[in-house]
C-alpha cells in the first residue's frame, strides 16, 4: 500500500469514528503498541471479541477425517452382469449383518444355481452307489478296489457340490433359490448386508443394468470409529503412541495408535487415533483435534488456544489485537500450530484474556496510521 493510500485509509477511519474521538498512547516503536478506542468506536469499527482458552505445554493443533477402523467398511458389488429389480435400503439405513439390500436379477444367477442343483443331484447318485457297492462288498460279491473307486467318485462329486455353493456364497446371494423361486424367480436371489452398519453410499437405481464388480452399496460399521490425521512432519515428530487426543468441536477422545514419520507428496506425515469417546463424530467429516504429546515445553511462555481468524500478519511476525480497559493492545505472537478453526500461540498474557476476531482490517489501519 503506497503512504497516500495509507493517508486515505486513515482519514477514513477518523470520520467513521467522529473526527478526534480517540487516540493513540505514546508507545516506543517497538510492539505492543495501545489503540484507545472506547465502546462506541469499537463498534462502529465492527470490533468483535473472543476468550483465549489456556493450552497445555504440549498441546498440538492438527486436522484428521473420521472414518471406520480397518475392515469395518465393505463395498456390495454386482456379482454377474444383470440389474437391480428391487431396493430394499436407501442411504443411511441401518442393516443387520445377512439383512437384504437389493433383489438382484441376472441370468448366470440362473446358470449357477442350476449346476448348483445338477452337482446335488451328482453327489446324490455318487452317495447311492456308494452305499451298493459297500453292501456288495460286504457279501463277497465285488472286490475292494471297486468301492475305492467308487467312493473316489462321491468325493469329487461332494467337492462339485462345495464349489458351486462357494461360488453363490462369494456372489453375497443364498444358494438355496427356493424362497427366491416362490418370490423373485430362479434368475433372481437378494444381494445381502455382511456386515452390520450404515449404508453410506448407494450407486445403482432399480432397473439399471451393471456390470459384474461394479460397485453398488458402500456399507461400514460406525461402532468403533477412528481419526485420520494429516500433520507437517515437525509436529509428527513430537507425537507418541498413546497420546491423549480431543475433538473438541464433536465432545470427543481418542488415543494415538500409530504414528508415520514418512511424508507424502505434499510433505505432510500421517497418523492414527482409535477414538474412545464418539462424542458426535460422523463418518467422513474432517475435524479439528488437539494433540497432548508428552514432551516438555520448549520455553516458559505460556500457550493459548484462540480464533485462527484473530491471527494477522505484520512486519514478518503474526499479531493479536488484545482487549484491554481503554482499548486494544497489539502484541506479537509465536504460532505454534494452527488451522482453518483454531491456532496454538505462545504468549504472555493474564488468564482469560480477550482477543479480536473481526474488524481486524480497521484495527490494523490505525496501527499502520500511527507508524
Amino acid at each position: 500500500m503506497s503512504n497516500s493510500s495509507r493517508v486515505l485509509s486513515g482519514l477514513t477511519l477518523c470520520l467513521l469514528l467522529g473526527g478526534a474521538g480517540f487516540g493513540h498512547a505514546q508507545t516506543p516503536a517497538a510492539l505492543p503498541k495501545q489503540l484507545l478506542l472506547d465502546v462506541k468506536q469499537q463498534a462502529a469499527l465492527g470490533v468483535q471479541v473472543a476468550t483465549v482458552q489456556a493450552a497445555s505445554a504440549a498441546q498440538l493443533l492438527a486436522s484428521a477425517q473420521v472414518s471406520t477402523l480397518p475392515g469395518k467398511d465393505v463395498t456390495v458389488s454386482a456379482p454377474y452382469p444383470g440389474q437391480l429389480s428391487r431396493l430394499w435400503v436407501g442411504v443411511g439405513d441401518r442393516v443387520k449383518a445377512g439383512a437384504p439390500l437389493a433383489q438382484f436379477t441376472s441370468p448366470q444367477l440362473a446358470e449357477a444355481r442350476r449346476q448348483w442343483q445338477e452337482a446335488k443331484l451328482e453327489l446324490k447318485n455318487a452317495d447311492s452307489a456308494l452305499q451298493r457297492d459297500q453292501a456288495m462288498l460286504d457279501e463277497g460279491i465285488i472286490p475292494a478296489v471297486r468301492v475305492q473307486i467308487t467312493r473316489t467318485k462321491q468325493e469329487a462329486a461332494q467337492a462339485l457340490v462345495q464349489a458351486r455353493e462357494a461360488e453363490l456364497r462369494a456372489a453375497g446371494i443364498g444358494a438355496n433359490p427356493d424362497h427366491d423361486k416362490a418370490t423373485m424367480g430362479y434368475a433372481s436371489g437378494s444381494l445381502t448386508a455382511p456386515i452390520a452398519g450404515v449404508v453410506t453410499q448407494a450407486f445403482a437405481d432399480v432397473g439399471q443394468r451393471v456390470e459384474p464388480g461394479a460397485v453398488l452399496f458402500k456399507l461400514a460399521d460406525d461402532s468403533s470409529l477412528q481419526l485420520d490425521i494429516q500433520l507437517a512432519s515437525d509436529k509428527a515428530a513430537q507425537l507418541q503412541v498413546g497420546d491423549a487426543v480431543a475433538v473438541p468441536s464433536r465432545e470427543a477422545l481418542a488415543k494415538l495408535v500409530g504414528v508415520s514419520r514418512a511424508v507424502d507428496a505434499s510433505q505432510l506425515a500421517k497418523a492414527r487415533a482409535v477414538v474412545t469417546q464418539p462424542g458426535r463424530l460422523q463418518v467422513g467429516e474432517v475435524v479439528t483435534i488437539t494433540v497432548q504429546a508428552k514432551i516438555p515445553a520448549s520455553t516458559s511462555a505460556l500457550r493459548w488456544l484462540l480464533p485462527a481468524r484473530a491471527l494477522t500478519p505484520w512486519n514478518n511476525q503474526s499479531l493479536v489485537f488484545v482487549r484491554q480497559s481503554t482499548g486494544f493492545t497489539a502484541h506479537p505472537v509465536r504460532v505454534l500450530s494452527s488451522n482453518d478453526d483454531l491456532a496454538l500461540v505462545e504468549a504472555n498474557w493474564p488468564a482469560h484474556s480477550q482477543v479480536a476476531i473481526s474488524g481486524i482490517a480497521a484495527l490494523r489501519a490505525l496501527l499502520q496510521k500511527d507508524e
